[in-house]
């Protein structure tokens, strides 16, 4: 990138004057564009009157991108270190990125070089870009110690906050910090308006909320045991915003959780599907118990010298004390009446709905929010083997097919797609990161190159002073000083040449056969001032490239270009065809639409002639028809969930009565 037109100023009160009168240009140039196309829309209404009126009010918006190497946090590029004046570092200078330089911004460079960018406003409606103290919070704000005072407070925090009888007076002290610290922040940005200021930052949105907190529970007496003081425990939490490699961490998780967006809808559609399953099978199959039979309870009465005439509703209320079941090891046995479930002993029969369900209560299908529990608990393999034995002895051998589709749907399917994801995600996260370092380091050998070309220039023009009626002396030293310089880079990309022209040479054949009348691909790699002409929808951020510094980067151009060239290329295939000069977005591009072009079209359905048939026809291919069914599932899936056991005859006839009305939708 060309960033000979970047010039380091200071933010002075002729820099808002700048600002505005861009602005005025820009929306001179918006109207303008407005205008025209406008005049355009008009003219082609005219000519097609069906024109889709909504293109008329297409907002237009400058064609203009940021550059990602003067972004927040980044570090000025080697050319820009060279040129930096030392006497603005820390001091708050003019936009040096041509994206913003219609907003209300200005820059900050500190010693190490990093970029930091302001709201030109005023901050809290009181201090303005040139106010003193917004000047002195900056200075502390952009220092390199500030981070680091930070971090060992909250270090330190963090060790006061594992001791048991800790002072109370470092609360104080450390809350005051922490205020300073926001305050600080508040004065030199700004809080909430405006961009780049406070709160506009999602790390500080934590700052606010544990000071806010700390505050709480000093002025409010919330008992003896201060329920928000366990908030504190997020300042912890402070060393993701301070420490830059925490922030990569944080963002792949937060980049992994977005990703799994669409595989939690699945999981908890399916969770859902096998709960309501579940419901409808084991409702209050849990609560069977053993219990005395009406003879063993009579025989039991006798012998306890208890009236010969007790009646079936008192032996009713006897069962439910919990003595008369049948314990085995101190539990009281599950049991069932179906085939394969176990069997009571003799003298005691199978009775429902006696006592509560296993494990407290909490293993259950009564209800459907038991029952998502249950599921869950099977997904997750958490003691599933217990649920397993408990329901097959209460329901049946033969429903261990309910246990294995959810083992293996729920655990083995969907726990691994989630994994695949988030390890998907990490990687994708890692290959940007090479990406990224990998353009840093071209960048940087770009740097050294053009600033080894200035100082070679100016050691020439100071020469030229001295030695004028030398001329092609000069123009010799220039050719060998412009030889020094690319040297460097030749002797990193020989290899990879070489390596190429050999595998170029076994496509130049075929290629030359198919454009032999358009192109001519011979000597390409040989010939240095060979032009190879490429398809790129990359876009630099300047408008324009000098020819001086385009000439001086000519021979590393067409390295990149040799070691790019067999990823340009596409040979010939098997029927011929050849995709030449694309990048990898083109080609995916390409081969989706070739695929596409492969396939043959399908037949639309006639509509049936009849009136009927027409009306049912219009109805069910209609998008709104659909959307209604989706509607009707979800309410049907709604009432299944809420069934639970023991409900009243009136709630289970009106559940009935809606089953029904879906069934007949």
């Amino acid at each position: 990138m060309n960033y000979k037109s970047i010039v380091f100023r200071e933010f002075t009160q002729e820099s808002l004057q700048r600002i505005k009168q861009y602005r005025q240009e820009e929306a001179e140039q918006i109207a303008s564009e407005r205008l025209q196309q406008q005049t355009i829309y008009e003219d082609d209404i005219n000519e097609k009157p069906h024109l889709n009126k909504s293109s008329k009010d297409e907002p237009i918006e400058p064609n203009r991108v940021p550059n990602k190497e003067l972004a927040v946090g980044q570090t000025l590029p080697r050319v820009l270190q060279h040129r930096f004046p030392p006497e603005l570092i820390g001091k708050p200078i003019e936009e040096i990125d041509s994206y913003y330089r219609t907003e209300y911004v200005f820059v900050v460079v500190d010693r190490s070089h990093t970029i930091f960018r302001f709201s030109a406003t005023r901050a809290c409606f009181i201090f303005s870009p040139f106010n003193c103290f917004r000047r002195l919070a900056i200075r502390i704000l952009t220092h390199t110690l500030f981070s680091t005072v930070v971090m060992l407070t909250i270090l330190a925090n963090c060790i006061f906050m594992t001791l048991r009888n800790a002072p109370e007076v470092t609360e104080y002290i450390f809350t005051i910090i922490y205020t300073f610290e926001a305050l600080t922040k508040c004065i030199a940005r700004g809080f909430i308006l405006q961009k780049y200021t406070f709160l506009r930052d999602p790390w500080n949105w934590l700052d606010f909320i544990v000071i806010t907190f700390a505050y709480i529970t000093f002025f409010i007496n919330l008992g003896k045991v201060a329920v928000l003081r366990t908030f504190r425990v997020l300042r912890a939490l402070k060393t993701v915003a301070v420490i830059p490699g925490l922030k990569i961490i944080v963002n792949a998780l937060i980049q992994s959780f977005i990703a799994l967006r669409d595989v939690a809808v699945l999981s908890s559609f399916i969770l859902s599907i096998f709960a309501l399953i579940g419901l409808q099978l084991y409702m209050g199959i849990l609560r069977q118990k053993c219990v005395l039979t009406y003879k063993s309870f009579l025989n039991n009465s006798k012998s306890a010298n208890i009236g010969f005439n007790m009646s079936y509703e008192s032996y009713l209320k006897a069962l439910n004390n919990e003595s008369n079941w049948y314990q085995q090891d101190d539990l009281y046995v599950l049991c069932g009446n179906s085939s394969g479930s176990t069997k009571c002993p003799d003298g005691y029969v199978c009775w429902k709905d006696r006592g509560i369900s296993p494990d407290f209560g909490y293993t259950s299908f009564d209800n459907y929010g038991w029952a998502m529990l249950a599921c869950f608990r099977l997904m997750t393999q958490d003691y599933w083997e217990n649920l397993y034995q408990i329901v097959l002895s209460a329901a049946g051998r033969y429903h261990f097919f309910y246990f294995l589709a959810v083992i293996f749907f729920g655990s083995f399917y969907l726990i691994n797609l989630i994994l695949a994801i988030v390890s998907m995600s990490y990687f994708e996260q890692q290959k940007q990161i090479e990406i990224e370092n990998k353009e840093l380091e071209r960048r940087k050998i770009e740097d050294e190159l053009e600033i080894q070309n200035e100082e070679a220039q100016k050691a020439l023009e100071a020469q030229s002073h001295l030695h004028t009626e030398n001329t092609p002396c000069n123009d010799d030293l220039d050719r060998r000083i412009s030889h020094c310089t690319i040297s460097i880079e030749y002797k990193q990309n020989e290899n990879t040449n070489n390596s190429n022209n050999m595998r170029l040479s076994q496509t130049i054949s075929s290629i030359h056969q198919f454009n032999k009348s358009h192109f001519s691909l011979s000597n390409t790699l040989i010939n240095d001032d060979a032009e190879i002409m490429f398809i790129d929808d990359t876009r630099s951020n300047s408008p324009n490239e000098s020819q001086k510094n385009r000439k001086t980067k000519s021979y590393s151009h067409i390295c990149e270009r040799n070691q790019n060239y067999n990823d340009s290329i596409v040979t010939l295939g098997g029927d011929g065809t050849i995709d030449m000069f694309m990048t990898e977005d083109q080609k995916k591009y390409y081969n989706a639409m070739k695929k596409m072009g492969s396939k043959k079209p399908t037949k639309a359905l006639p509509r049936p002639r009849f009136a009927l048939g027409r009306f049912l026809f219009d109805l069910t291919t209609n998008q709104k028809f659909d959307i209604f069914i989706m509607i009707c599932i979800f309410l049907n899936m709604v009432c299944m969930c809420l069934e639970h056991h023991n409900q009243s005859h009136t709630y289970d006839l009106v559940l009935d009565y809606i089953n029904t009305l879906f069934v007949i939708m």
